[in-house]
């Protein structure tokens, strides 16, 4: 048998060993090598098994660790009152994402998750759009998967660019270094050069317009676990922001603006029922039953997978945690009787009755029921909020106020929310500020959301302080303005046998 690159080979057998596991009239075989679905339902269920992201938050909670809304926590509470734990292993395993490691596979063995599982969904994506027109069945169940495909494939593009590819730049797209990009299903021993990140982001554009295209003649699904047209609409905003594009942003990001974005209101929900009492969930935020501006809920519940995201969990010891002692850092962005402080993150939990404050861990999605990722409208109103502020009119300003207003008013308690105004800012500048911090608050420990946004604010300068341990020296490190390890290095698999695809060149960031 050939020499298959590594990504090739894996999705073949990850596909094959999927097919193979069906039933006995699911496949035709139509070669000694490959098994290939020709019935709708067979292509859905190639699609629902490997095109559908299943466990984007644990192979992608390293990039958590990049940001400013992580740090290092040593054992403590409210009224230094926890008792001292012990130190856990996902410090060490972490250590690399978290100092912008020059070589960040060294500390954790799984790094290679993200990269070769996108590639993973995006083969089998391909193989749905390579026979859109000769798949058999009902015309709009047609539709509906190939939308699909598309419109996950350009989800996995958008992923592997803002990670591995270098940050949009208008200027520079067409020879800054991207990803490859694999747009058929066949098995082949080649060694690809990278695309241009220009050129990921029009086959981006272009996979979402098609799947737009599809999406007229489509059947309609009411399965929030299911890619939507809705979910094309949020992600061309997105996509839009991120290249600059202020007038599709607001065109998309609008289209979901039908009944206020159904945005969910938690300002009226008591802060008390958001709190959190014990390891069991009492309120859920992502709860696809109660949120009703989630449109497309992925990943699968499996929260006690994750390798870095300790702090999830009930635990005293050094550990990682939520970013919130410094200036800048993410829980002091809160204001008093904004709701996401309790909704976000835990509180309390009772020991005999007590409330003990912890650490105000992430809990958005913090259940064995419910997916771990999802995919809102309230991004949509933040894409066209931000986008209408970079149009520079006051009349464009004023939309931008309008959005927040809308948002705000859901997340606020009737008593403390107060309406802005333009005039509550000095410039344009503070505006774009503001409109910034608050999708920080909204989109917390969601996607890669904040480590993709600090790329394209220009990639401003962090600084990380670890500790081994509780009594260990602090240990501080810098990521400078610009810099190059703003762009991951791909995995040792992937340049060990592409001995010709450009590296990231990281470089060494040693503690000061």
């Amino acid at each position: 048998m050939m020499k298959y690159n590594h990504i090739s080979k894996m999705m073949f057998s990850a596909l094959v060993a999927l097919m193979l596991s069906s039933c006995d009239d699911y496949l035709k075989e139509t070669s000694p090598d490959l098994l290939i679905p020709e019935k709708v339902e067979e292509f859905q269920s190639v699609l629902n098994g490997e095109g559908y992201l299943k466990l984007l938050d644990d192979e992608g909670d390293f990039v958590h660790l990049m940001t400013d809304d992580v740090t290092v926590l040593t054992s403590y509470d409210s009224r230094n009152a926890m008792e001292e734990g012990e130190d856990i292993v996902a410090l060490y395993l972490g250590k690399g994402a978290y100092t912008w490691a020059q070589d960040i596979e060294y500390y954790d063995v799984g790094y290679d998750d993200f990269y070769s599982k996108r590639y993973t969904n995006i083969m089998a994506c391909n193989i749905i759009i390579e026979n859109a027109e000769t798949m058999k069945g009902e015309r709009n169940q047609v539709a509906s998967c190939v939308a699909q495909a598309y419109t996950l494939r350009a989800l996995c593009y958008f992923y592997l660019v803002n990670l591995y590819g270098k940050p949009y730049n208008a200027a520079t797209a067409a020879t800054d270094m991207g990803v490859v990009l694999r747009l058929k299903s066949e098995i082949v021993r080649d060694q690809p050069a990278r695309n241009t990140v220009k050129e990921v982001y029009d086959q981006i554009n272009s996979d979402l317009d098609k799947a737009l295209e599809y999406w007229k003649e489509a059947a309609v699904s009411r399965s929030k676990y299911l890619i939507s047209e809705r979910a094309t609409q949020l992600l061309k905003s997105r996509v839009a922001l991120f290249t600059g594009d202020w007038e599709t942003a607001i065109e998309y990001g609008t289209k979901l603006s039908e009944g206020n974005y159904d945005l969910y209101n938690i300002g009226k929900i008591p802060s008390e029922e958001l709190r959190m009492y014990d390891a069991q969930e009492d309120y859920i935020f992502l709860n696809i039953n109660n949120n009703s501006e989630i449109i497309f809920a992925f990943g699968k519940p499996d929260y006690k997978s994750s390798r870095f995201m300790e702090f999830v969990r009930l635990m005293s010891g050094t550990m990682f945690g939520v970013s919130q002692t410094e200036e800048g850092d993410l829980l002091p962005l809160y204001e008093e009787g904004d709701q996401r402080y309790y909704a976000f993150f835990l509180q309390a939990v009772t020991d005999k009755g007590e409330y003990k404050d912890y650490r105000h861990a992430p809990y958005k999605h913090y259940s064995p029921k419910y997916c771990p990722q999802a995919m809102r409208t309230s991004e949509a109103v933040l894409n066209a909020a931000e986008a209408y502020v970079q149009k520079g009119s006051d009349a464009d300003k004023n939309e931008a106020v309008k959005l927040l207003n809308l948002l705000r008013k859901n997340r606020f308690t009737p008593e403390t929310y107060k309406e802005l105004t333009l005039a509550d800012f000095a410039t344009t500048a503070d505006l774009l500020q503001f409109v910034r911090d608050e999708r920080r608050r909204e989109l917390c420990f969601e996607e890669i959301h904040r480590w993709a946004d600090l790329r394209r604010y220009g990639c401003p300068s962090l600084k990380h302080v670890f500790y081994a341990s509780k009594n260990s020296s602090p240990e501080v490190y810098v990521l400078e303005q610009g810099d190059q390890n703003y762009t991951l290095e791909l995995p040792k698999s992937e340049l060990d046998y592409n001995t010709v695809i450009e590296s990231a060149n990281r470089r060494a960031i040693l503690p000061q």
